[in-house]
């Protein structure tokens, strides 16, 4: 795959082409402006722009469909497409994910980029496959299966989630 990731590709529609650029997903590179990882394009703000979801207090992707239980892609096109109307704020800031991150990688404003995934995530050795060794934050998240297609609606789970002693 990314051998093809920079390579851009034509697609046909209505009679004339659009030049369109797949964007690779694990490429990022360290900014030392900023210290966090950056890539090419944040997806999950792109995603959040294009009214796919909102970005939750654990810092990711939170879909009304699929809740933060979401792996993203992109392609970049030169046709303008129409977003879909931006979503309200999925996350009500809870702390569930803060109080359980077992490196406290929540407890600033912005999450600590690098002492989450120095913990959550590595090569293993053995079996020389990347793996994510921690998802306790999305795990813990009331809306981690997003509000429409998961066993209980937004307020729903709300009501049993605060009727569990913290």
């Amino acid at each position: 795959m990314r051998q093809f990731a920079f390579r851009p590709f034509p697609v046909l529609q209505d009679s004339f082409c659009i030049v369109c650029v797949p964007i690779p997903v694990n490429e990022s590179q360290w900014d030392e402006t900023t210290g966090r990882w950056r890539s090419v394009v944040s997806l999950k703000h792109a995603a959040q722009a294009a009214g796919l979801g909102t970005i939750g207090r654990h810092s990711l992707l939170i879909t009304p469909e699929f809740g933060s239980m979401v792996w993203l892609g992109a392609v970049l096109c030169e046709q303008e497409l129409e977003p879909d109307e931006r979503k309200e704020s999925i996350c009500d800031l809870c702390g569930r994910c803060v109080e359980i991150c077992p490196v406290h990688a929540l407890e600033n404003s912005e999450m600590e980029q690098t002492v989450c995934w120095e913990y959550a995530f590595g090569d293993d050795q053995k079996t020389k496959s990347w793996n994510i060794y921690c998802h306790k934050c999305r795990d813990i998240c009331p809306y981690h299966l997003g509000t429409e297609n998961s066993w209980t609606g937004r307020k729903e789970t709300n009501e049993i989630c605060n009727r569990f002693p913290e």
